[in-house]
């Protein structure tokens, strides 16, 4: 067997110095190493290490050591109580060690919501049908807002003294920025939850207490936040919870007992397991600083729960979901969960049906039980490019919070707006870099599939909640909203078309030598496809058919130089109420009366929204 490390065999090769390295990317790249740098929608700075020295520092500490393995959850949805048991009763002994469920958001704020609401409306007397269903050992997460006290004795009751790691969880901050208001004061909600906090601490003491104070930051996640936001809003929204719960009488090492954090990961695995590595690490830092960690033994690390991306979800080729799924559920293991959910891949579509869920389940069952990930306590560690973008997120985040601090706090961040509007410009960033290609989604922007075959869902209801008053504190709530909807939206109108009759279609033509065509032909057939549009190639000559009102030349620059003017003017004198180039515009192709170009960073959504309102009110006519 050769040995690789022979002095001998390395010497065959001679010394490069960094400079001389650095020099030669530059001339390849026409660009110094420093411009090759680039921001992040994510909020941190994308840098190139392989080029550093050892001047530019080396990573901060690694986050630390967590318990082996992890527990498996998943997030239900469904409609009221009574369906909710009848679920989660089919789902226990299949390996659901957590069931996550999210109280109606008007229970949660106790305030009506003019507009979009989500969760189960779960009254207090029926948990103990839900607990009968969960059975001994499989734990209840409750998020239950300011319903959370009556939520938390009910709870008790059910269980007794004894009982799984169950959690009926208040986070004010999120409640109130999520749903945009709250049924009392801010005052008042911490003070609820510092005594909530110490009833369930004397009736159920010790490694077992019931946990009743939460971080949730999945809900700046869904309205669009970066990574960077996300890890501050984890860190910041801990320390206020432990500021405003002592200022209640309710000490931070009796409130750590009862906490946990909760955030969500998408499919950028590299990003998503620094930002949970960064989560960790920062929040060590905090409890360090507060002395959380004095005595002996020392107290456990604070429990980090994830779940999948819902904004990451797509309606369209569903399917794919389970692979972004299984990433997301591998990048929350490496970055240190201690409970995970990895969603069923039809959430997006409605209410998950049995085989959805058990998919979910048996993901992660594979990941522990074949892949052994939680045997490792930290898998990224020393890896550099896990360490370098947990450091930039770290020290990224952690500017923000002391941004929060120095100005307030992050409660007066939510009321004054001034969170809600930062979220929604990274928001709009995010859509920007979706609609001009950057982003890309299997199945819906990139290689979308118009016959696609769609699995069985039920659409969920939103039943009403029955609260009817009007809120104590209102603020601008966050957007929820999945990446793909634009995109969706698009593919809904001409599907609409499509079931009353013909599927609008797209004509693309090539010009000059077909095979030499065949990218851009390839580029076109995607983008009308992203819009709902069935593509037709046809020969450059040929007269396109009476139903075509969009065209689209295809041809490598050259050849749209020298044969693309005159395609387009005779597909307009053809009477195409479109045409398009696949291509970047020239003065030549302008002048044969070419409407518009497609080529890769154009604003897809928007050039796709404007043909289909052009095109789409005559093919109805059409139809009629």
């Amino acid at each position: 067997m050769p040995n690789h490390d022979d002095p001998a065999l390395i010497s065959e090769f001679s010394a490069i110095s960094r400079e001389a390295w650095r020099a030669r990317v530059e001339q390849a790249r026409g660009r110094t190493v420093d411009e090759l740098d680039a921001p992040s929608v994510e909020g941190f700075e994308l840098r190139i290490p392989a080029l550093r020295s050892a001047d530019d520092g080396e990573p901060g500490p690694r986050p630390p050591a967590r318990a082996p393995g992890w527990r498996i959850a998943l997030e239900y949805a469904a409609p009221h109580g009574p369906a909710l048991a009848e679920v989660v009763r089919h789902d226990v002994g299949r390996g659901l060690e957590v069931a996550w469920v999210g109280l109606h958001d008007e229970l949660r704020a106790q305030h009506a919501i003019h507009g979009p609401a989500s969760g189960v409306v779960l009254q207090p007397e029926q948990l103990a049908g839900l607990v009968d269903a969960l059975g001994p050992t499989v734990a209840l997460h409750l998020d239950a807002g300011l319903a959370a006290p009556a939520m938390a004795r009910a709870l008790l009751a059910a269980r007794g003294d004894d009982g799984p790691a169950d959690a009926v969880l208040f986070d004010p901050l999120t409640t109130l920025a999520c749903t945009g208001g709250l049924g009392t004061t801010l005052g008042d909600a911490y003070a609820a939850l510092a005594e909530l906090t110490r009833e369930v601490a004397r009736r159920r003491p010790g490694p077992g207490a019931l946990r009743t104070i939460f971080v949730d930051a999945v809900a700046l996640h869904d309205a669009g936040a970066s990574a960077e936001q996300e890890v501050a809003y984890a860190i910041a929204g801990g320390i206020e919870h432990l500021r405003q719960l002592e200022a209640h009488g309710l000490a931070p090492a009796d409130a750590l007992p009862h906490l946990a954090v909760r955030m969500a990961v998408g499919t950028d695995l590299l990003v998503e397991v620094a930002k949970l590595r960064a989560a960790r690490r920062l929040w060590a830092r905090v409890r360090a600083h507060a002395g959380l960690d004095a005595g002996s033994p020392t107290p456990p690390p604070t429990p980090l729960w994830v779940r999948s991306s819902w904004r990451s979800g797509t309606r369209r080729d569903p399917w794919v979901n389970l692979l972004r799924g299984s990433v997301a559920g591998f990048s929350a293991v490496v970055g240190g969960a201690s409970v995970i959910a990895v969603q069923p891949a039809t959430e997006a579509l409605g209410e998950p049906d049995a085989n959805a869920r058990r998919w979910a389940i048996n993901t992660q069952h594979i990941l522990r039980g074949e892949s052994h990930l939680g045997v490792v306590d930290d898998p990224a560690a020393g890896s550099w490019t896990f360490e370098a973008l947990t450091d930039a997120l770290a020290r990224g985040a952690w500017e923000r919070v002391q941004e929060w601090l120095a100005d307030g706090g992050l409660a007066s961040a939510i009321e004054q707006g001034m969170l809600q509007a930062r979220i929604a410009e990274r928001a709009a960033v995010r859509s920007s870099e979706l609609a001009t290609g950057r982003l890309a989604f299997v199945g819906t922007n990139l290689y979308p599939q118009l016959d696609e075959p769609v699995p069985p869902v039920t659409s969920t209801p939103v039943p009403t909640s029955g609260v009817d008053a009007t809120p104590s504190i209102a603020v601008p709530p966050l957007a929820r909203h999945r990446l793909t909807e634009p995109l969706e939206a698009l593919r809904d109108r001409n599907d609409a078309i499509a079931r009353r009759g013909r599927r609008p279609r797209a004509g693309l033509i090539t010009a000059g030598d077909a095979h030499k065509a065949r990218p851009q032909l390839d580029f076109a057939r995607n983008f009308v496809t992203v819009g709902g549009f069935e593509p037709i190639v046809l020969e450059d000559d040929a007269e396109p058919p009476p139903d075509i009102g969009l065209a689209i030349v295809c041809a490598p620059p050259d050849a749209l130089e020298a044969h693309g003017p005159a395609v387009a003017l005779r597909l307009r004198e053809a009477g195409v109420r479109r045409v398009l180039v696949a291509g970047r515009p020239t003065p030549a192709l302008r002048n044969a009366g070419v409407h518009d170009f497609v080529h890769r960073g154009r604003d897809v959504i928007a050039l796709l929204g404007s043909l289909q309102l052009e095109l789409l009110p005559t093919v109805m006519e059409g139809l009629a």
